[in-house]
This record gives structure tokens, C-alpha cells and sequence, in this order.
């Protein structure tokens, strides 16, 4: 019995030796804490409120998504590996993903636009104002705000402490509209306009804009005393990859009810501007007829959108 016993106690002497002088690893996930800065030197003036960052595994798999409220990034936790990154500012609400799990097909887009426009006030519904030929299939989109975003391939996460840099770069375009030598602007009711076959989004891995072309309406204010009207939009620019024309379409409800647009072809002025991030329009003439209102408070029928195209001067 006492020789068992001994056997009993030497046993139990040499597993607790062995437990002494082997840790055990219960988690098979390599993670790791790392720093995120974002680094403004390509958009100094830049203030978002928030930036998302999209990290894409190498071996496939949904992003993994991160959101900062400091402007300048924070630390994160994540599992060691080869990533692709895409990041963006996260505090616009009329901007939209497309795409989202797919890094060579992200699309920061924006939304359609409403059902009314400067026009609404007058009974004008947004799809009822005339487009172009070219463009009469086009959505109607509302102007995006302000994006800076960016990418970023082959980040290896190590166990090692590591930084991560990432540079956000802007990306939307501003477009300053000047129309000149307005006739019979005194009795004009409303006026509001629209620019034709811009690009819908933006690529952050490739930089590009995207093929889908959409119309963005926007609104006009306009001096009488002056003859003139301007307007300011901004968008995510145009397509470099299609040949297509940019029309300026200029929309007014007159004195009598009757409605009238012209349309201008503004694609040497957006394709040939000297600072792709602001563009100047220049319009020197836009003729709107007189109104034509019977005494007794009767006014002629309205019919539908009258037309009348005027090619630029150059």
C-alpha cells in the first residue's frame, strides 16, 4: 500500500511540473491594437465630424468596418493579416454606398433627388421639368456634399506595434453658373436649372468616377435691376471615359403661367476648365419672351414646356 501510495504522489508531482512550464492557449484568433491616423496635408481645411474605414481581408470575406469621431483617427483591434482599405468621411447623410462589400466596385454615390424642386411652388413636379435627348433616361440626383476619402492596398497587420497612415483626399467639384443680358427678367415668376450627364459617384481604390450619368437640378437667384442670375451646384465631376455633352438647362415660369426652358451646351466650359475643382459657366444671353396677359384678370391657356436652344457665343 505505501508503495502505491509513493507511485500516487510522484505522478501528481510530475503533471504539476508539467502545467508549471507550458502555457495553454485557448484562443486561436490573432488579434492586434493599432494605431489609425488619418492624415489631412491633402485637404488641411477639412472638418468631418466622423470617418468610416472599410478594411477588405486578403483571403475574401466581408469588410471590416471601423468608425472614428476624431477626425484624426484612434486605435483599433484587429485580426492579423493582409488588408485593402477604403476610407471615407461618415457625416453625410445624402451619401450612399453602393457596393460596399466589393473593393474594386465601391461607390460613394448620392441620393435621388425629391419629388420638388425651386419650381414646387408653381405646381412644377421635378420629372415633369424637360431634359435632353441624351439625358431624358438619366436619374435625377441631389447635389453631394462634401467627401474626402481615399485607399489604400497590401497592409500587412503583423504582431508588432504598428501605424497605419491614410491620406483623405477631396473629391466634389463646385460649378459656378453666371447667366448675362436676361431678357424681360421683370416678369419672371420662378427660374431654376439643371446640368446634364455628370457622373453619379466616385471609386476611392481607383480615384475615378464612376460611368453612371445622372442630372443634377439645382436652384437660381436672380437680380432684375442687374438682367442676370446665378447659380451654384456641386457635383462629383464628369466621366472622362465617355464622350459625352454636358447641357446647362435653364427652366422659367413667366407672369402668364407659360413655361419655357433653354438648353446650352456647356461641355467645352466644364472639359477645357483650367481648375477641375471650380468650374465656371458663363451664359451671355437668354431671351425670354414677354408674357402675354389679357386685361380682366384672364390669362391664355398654358400649354406645355416651350423651348427654344441657343448655342454659346465663343
Amino acid at each position: 500500500m505505501r508503495q502505491i501510495v509513493r507511485i500516487l504522489i510522484a505522478a501528481l508531482s510530475f503533471l504539476a511540473a508539467s502545467c508549471t512550464h507550458k502555457e495553454l492557449c485557448y484562443d486561436h484568433t490573432h488579434t492586434r491594437e493599432i494605431n489609425v491616423v488619418f492624415d489631412w496635408s491633402k485637404a488641411p481645411g477639412a472638418e468631418p465630424k466622423s470617418m468610416s474605414l472599410y478594411l477588405f481581408p486578403e483571403n475574401g470575406g466581408d469588410p471590416i468596418r471601423h468608425e472614428f469621431t476624431d477626425r484624426n483617427g484612434g486605435r483599433i483591434r484587429i485580426v492579423t493579416g493582409r488588408y485593402k482599405a477604403i476610407f471615407l468621411n461618415s457625416d453625410r447623410r445624402d451619401i450612399t454606398i453602393h457596393n460596399g462589400h466589393d473593393y474594386d466596385l465601391f461607390c460613394i454615390t448620392t441620393k435621388d433627388a425629391g419629388s420638388t424642386n425651386a419650381l414646387g411652388a408653381y405646381g412644377v413636379s421635378l420629372k415633369s421639368l424637360p431634359k435632353t435627348r441624351q439625358s431624358e433616361n438619366e436619374r435625377w440626383v441631389r447635389m453631394p456634399e462634401e467627401i474626402w476619402s481615399g485607399s489604400l492596398e497590401d497592409i500587412l497587420i503583423t504582431s508588432h506595434e504598428q501605424t497605419i497612415t491614410l491620406t483623405p483626399q477631396p473629391h466634389i467639384r463646385n460649378y459656378h453658373v453666371d447667366i448675362r443680358n436676361i431678357s424681360n427678367l421683370k416678369w419672371i415668376k420662378g427660374m431654376s436649372a439643371s446640368l446634364t450627364s455628370m457622373s453619379g459617384g466616385h471609386h476611392p481604390s481607383s480615384g475615378q468616377e464612376s460611368s453612371e450619368l445622372v442630372t443634377i437640378p439645382f436652384e437660381t437667384s436672380y437680380n432684375i435691376n442687374e438682367g442676370q442670375a446665378t447659380g451654384r451646384l456641386t457635383t462629383f465631376g464628369h466621366c472622362p471615359e465617355y464622350p459625352v455633352t454636358h447641357q446647362l438647362i435653364i427652366y422659367a415660369i413667366l407672369a402668364d403661367d407659360s413655361k419655357w426652358y433653354h438648353t446650352y451646351d456647356v461641355t467645352s466650359q466644364i472639359h477645357d476648365a483650367e481648375d477641375p475643382f471650380n468650374i465656371y459657366i458663363t451664359i451671355d444671353e437668354l431671351p425670354f419672351p414677354k408674357p402675354v396677359v389679357n386685361g380682366g384678370g384672364f390669362k391664355p391657356s398654358v400649354g406645355e414646356w416651350k423651348h427654344i436652344e441657343i448655342n454659346i457665343k465663343m
